[in-house]
């Protein structure tokens, strides 16, 4: 999928809500990650790699896997 304009140049997301990651080279549903936008509930990790989101307690999502 290609991401939202605010969320260019990152691949994992994490939805604060939920503690959940979402990879968006494999995320099939845009309006999982529309709805993370939308609420401006996101994060981005440096350096952008799932084990960063991992050491900030985020699961992976299993839309994502």
């Amino acid at each position: 999928m290609e991401p939202p304009k605010e969320l260019e140049g990152h691949r994992f997301v994490g939805d604060k809500r939920i503690q959940r990651v979402h990879d968006l080279d494999s995320c099939a549903h845009e309006d999982v990650i529309g709805g993370i936008c939308t609420s401006r509930s996101y994060a981005t990790f440096g350096p952008d790699e799932l084990r960063e989101a991992r050491n900030r307690g985020y699961k992976p999502a299993a839309c994502c896997s």
